[in-house]
């Protein structure tokens, strides 16, 4: 291991730990004062994956993890880009700009370009474990909208519209957001 190796290694951590500091601004834009950071959701959704992969046998719970833990790096560089501001400029934008900052993050790194594929194998979709990380970064943020309602935050319908819209490949989470949305409204 060189000195540059630690380096770069210092480098990325220091920007992961700032998405400890990172607010969710979807949540700020609907009034929530503390609300969730970046790391925060990240945590949930890893949480999440190992809970609902635990019994899976049909998954890779390590790259599932792995994919969950990835998914929003780049967001140390670029920020968290909410809906409204994804919707104005275009899915290929922002995943192109995620790409950039991943691969300016992770890059320098020893096995950098492995986090690079795991995060490009999440951004497309393209298998079975990447569709669930994003079935799972979906549920997470519902989790967390119900969370916040129970605190007293309103505003926050819009998440539930089309709650388990693209989860059918998943019965298990549909059957969980159906749950969830009869907790809210029971």
């Amino acid at each position: 291991m060189t000195d540059r190796n630690i380096l770069a290694y210092a480098r990325l951590a220091e920007q992961i730990v700032a998405l400890k500091l990172l607010p969710r601004v979807g949540w700020l834009q609907r009034g929530i004062a503390n609300a969730e950071s970046v790391a925060e959701h990240s945590f949930g959704l890893a949480a999440l994956a190992l809970i609902f992969t635990a019994a899976d046998d049909s998954v890779d719970r390590e790259r599932v993890l792995a994919m969950a833990l990835v998914h929003d790096i780049a967001e140390a560089l670029i920020g968290d880009l909410p809906f409204s501001a994804r919707r104005l400029i275009g899915e290929a934008v922002k995943r192109d700009a995620e790409r950039r900052a991943l691969v300016e993050l992770c890059t320098p790194i020893p096995g950098g370009d492995h986090l690079i594929r795991l995060w490009e194998e999440y951004a497309a979709g393209a298998t079975r474990e990447a569709r669930l990380v994003k079935a799972l970064d979906r549920v997470e943020t519902l989790v967390q909208a119900l969370a916040y309602e129970r605190a007293g935050n309103r505003l926050l319908d819009e998440f539930w519209i089309d709650a388990t819209a693209g989860l059918e490949e998943f019965p298990v989470l549909m059957a969980f957001v159906d749950r969830l949305a009869a907790q809210r409204n029971g």
